[in-house]
């Protein structure tokens, strides 16, 4: 009897371990199995939010290209009026526009000190102007097309020409800088 119990009881606690083992492994399983859904869950919100990173990355890269051709154009423009734009009594005004777009050789070939006492012979008015930009790392470049207007002061003549120019520039902390010009054409209009 003692026998009989000791093997039914040995049966019974192996029986208890089976059913342990089995059911601590079914456990284990759910378990692994509710990390894998997570896992592959995060996983896919990580992808969204990559994808959502990389559109938004561009979309600003788009926009500093965007916002540096507006930098790019508003310089160009300034340059275009403080060079061109010479009427008489304004040379102050044009060298105070052109020190701020200009860099400093720039600045010291076309304004120079002796030129302060200069006489006019010709005013020069200029139209809207057309600026195409381009950006290439610290260094840009622009294709600006105006029309210019000369009048002779002393006969009160006019001639009028479309002027297309190609302008180089460097980046100089937040500013453009035009450090060299060259005039591509310049048609007499009719």
């Amino acid at each position: 009897m003692k026998q009989e119990f000791l093997i039914k009881t040995g049966l019974l606690m192996v029986a208890i371990f089976i059913i342990a083992t089995v059911w601590f492994g079914f456990r284990t399983i759910d378990d692994q199995a509710t990390m894998i859904d997570s896992l592959t869950n995060k996983v896919k919100r990580q992808k969204v939010q990559i994808t959502l990173l990389k559109a938004n990355k561009q979309q600003e890269s788009r926009q500093t290209i965007q916002s540096e051709d507006k930098n790019i154009e508003e310089s160009v423009n300034v340059f275009v009026q403080s060079l061109y734009q010479v009427k008489k009594n304004q040379l102050n005004e044009r060298r105070e526009k052109a020190k701020e777009v200009l860099t400093q050789d720039m600045f010291q070939k076309y304004f120079p000190e002796a030129e302060r006492d200069e006489k006019y012979q010709y005013e020069h008015e200029i139209g809207d102007s057309t600026v195409y930009t381009r950006v290439h790392g610290e260094n840009g470049s622009a294709i600006v097309t105006f029309e210019e207007t000369i009048v002779s002061l002393a006969h009160g003549q006019k001639e009028s020409a479309q002027v297309t120019l190609e302008v180089y520039l460097q980046k100089e902390g937040r500013k453009w800088l035009v450090n060299r010009f060259q005039q591509l054409k310049a048609e007499p209009l009719n």
